[in-house]
């Protein structure tokens, strides 16, 4: 089988006009066609049988030396090779016919053959008490096209036996789990509706339910883990009944242990002391009423917990606060810790202190949260936090100056007499809620825009270092080229806070801004700070007033 170039190639006398009742796509002179007729996607290329088209070729030959002309020789061709094209057409479609009709007798057989084999081997493996479901229908023994004898029976046996039991275990077993399912729907609708009950009237805020323990500890009580464990499809009312007052009593409990200790962080009282004497002569429903009582008391702005782990404060009844990964050991009432200093932040916000926290420390679905400028920072710093965010910069900063504080006085004692001018550096806190001035601003577009050119700016500055490699100026370069290089430019630390206490290490850009604010200098790089070499030295592990993120970053 060869193509028309390769015809060509071999005959290049040929006529191309004879080609066309050579291929499989001839026309006979009533328009049938041996062509196949639907589309196959790809574009194909008529072919012709080498023997045909040399017989064609010396048959054209020997009528061109008899005939008069070559016009008249190729007439006479083509009337030959539409003859011969229509005989072949003809043939070939009956030939068609016949192997199609073949071909399906054939798949009838072999469909025959199959579907027999196959209710033979569901037969044999019935017997063997397998269900209809575990039957392995496409396995290649069972669904081969032959036979089934008692030898072949015997050979495939251990073969399809070991696959329906594969898929007997497989049924077992998503069966087992769909009905473990169901029961453990069945007890998380009985759980949710007991924690309705024990919410009280805090129910209508779903949030306030993570007071309550959480399912899985609800699942982990011996008669409740018995319902799970039993392997029933689905669990009976009257079961599910008979643990109602159980689960109650155990989600009472669970919110009563959670909201008193949390009461008694507040306070400062020690966790557990839950005076188990003042509660036993309540019911239920007088039990429910005062846990309400102490809910709403929880829930107001000013009741902050910072955990010290996080760096961070959250409120009641945030989920954070709560569940089994929780130590509430580590809490601590923010209001403790910085006295009065959320009502100032609330109001500096707009906000009443007796608001609830939900109020202020989550924003509207579908809105950015509402962010607040700190403005005790130096605008070249300054963060853009949220309430919460901002809660925390001002106690962290709290919690830094009370420790910067403390070992300043120590080093004061241990160096007295000294000439070190360090031991008597100045350490100011300029977050001191209760001094004058504005604590939070709400910055417009156009101070927004102020504010982070400021930073920009002081970011452009960070390779302005006396020490940098080559003494290169990255001032006026843009931050982009700038950054490409970051292992070349110094950072420092302050040689004016106590060992330790010093902000991380920074680029001297940035640290000039913490000593003018906290040392109350201007910074002096060769006297104040000290070039920080991390394959030498350790960062500083203490919180520090600056240690949040550039808005412009």
């Amino acid at each position: 089988i060869i193509s028309e170039n390769a015809v060509l190639e071999l005959y290049s006398d040929f006529p191309p006009e004879f080609l066309k009742y050579l291929s499989a796509d001839a026309v006979s002179s009533d328009g049938a066609t041996l062509a196949i007729t639907h589309y196959t996607g790809r574009e194909t290329h008529p072919q012709y049988l080498k023997a045909t088209v040399e017989g064609v070729y010396e048959l054209w030959k020997s009528l061109s030396d008899t005939a008069d002309s070559p016009e008249l020789a190729n007439t006479r061709m083509i009337e030959r090779l539409e003859k011969y094209a229509d005989d072949r057409i003809r043939s070939g479609l009956k030939m068609r016919d016949w192997q199609n009709a073949a071909s399906q007798l054939r798949a009838a057989e072999l469909t025959r053959l199959r579907n027999t084999r196959s209710a033979m081997i569901l037969t044999k493996l019935s017997e063997l008490g397998y269900h209809q479901v575990d039957f392995p229908r496409w396995n290649s023994e069972v669904y081969k096209a032959e036979a089934l004898t008692d030898e072949e029976w015997e050979r495939i046996r251990p073969i399809v036996v070991e696959a329906a039991e594969s898929n007997k275990n497989r049924r077992i077993l998503n069966e087992t789990r769909m009905r473990r399912n169901r029961r453990s729907r069945d007890l998380m609708l009985l759980w949710n509706s007991v924690v309705a009950v024990a919410s009280g009237t805090r129910a209508v805020n779903t949030a306030e339910r993570v007071a309550c323990p959480i399912l899985k500890e609800f699942l982990d009580l011996a008669p409740v883990a018995a319902l799970l464990e039993a392997d029933t499809d689905g669990i009976p009312e009257q079961e599910l009944e008979s643990v109602r007052q159980d689960a109650l009593q155990f989600a009472i409990q669970g919110r009563r242990r959670y909201l008193l200790n949390l009461r008694n962080i507040r306070d400062g009282l020690p966790l557990d002391e839950l005076n188990d004497e003042d509660w036993s002569p309540l019911s239920d429903i007088e039990i429910i009423a005062r846990l309400d009582n102490i809910a709403a008391e929880l829930v107001h702005a000013v009741n902050g917990f910072w955990d010290p782990t996080r760096k961070t404060v959250d409120w009641y009844p945030s989920a954070r606060l709560s569940g089994p990964n929780v130590d509430l050991g580590v809490l601590a009432p923010a209001e403790a810790l910085a006295p009065g200093m959320i009502s100032k932040v609330l109001e500096a916000i707009g906000k009443d202190p007796n608001a609830e926290a939900g109020a202020v420390t989550s924003g509207d679905w579908g809105r950015k949260p509402v962010l607040y400028r700190c403005a005790r920072c130096d605008e070249r710093v300054a963060p853009h936090l949220t309430f919460t965010q901002m809660v925390s910069h001002f106690l962290e900063n709290k919690v830094w100056f009370d420790k910067v504080s403390d070992a300043r006085e120590k080093m004061v004692i241990e160096s007295s007499g000294s000439k070190d001018p360090h031991s008597y550096s100045t350490i100011f806190n300029d977050h001191d809620w209760n001094a004058e001035g504005d604590l939070i601003a709400s910055d417009n577009s156009r101070d927004k825009a102020r504010v982070t050119k400021l930073q920009t700016q002081l970011e452009a500055a960070y390779g302005n270092d006396p020490e940098d490699y080559d003494g290169e100026d990255f001032t006026t370069r843009s931050r982009r080229s700038t950054n490409k290089v970051p292992e070349r430019r110094i950072r420092r630390i302050c040689l004016l806070c106590p060992e330790g206490f010093s902000p991380q290490p920074m680029y001297f850009a940035s640290l000039k801004v913490h000593i003018e604010h906290i040392h109350c200098k201007v910074a002096n790089v060769e006297g104040d700070t000290a070039v920080f070499n991390p394959r030498r030295d350790s960062a500083p592990s203490n919180p520090w007033v600056f240690d949040v993120q550039f808005l412009s970053l």
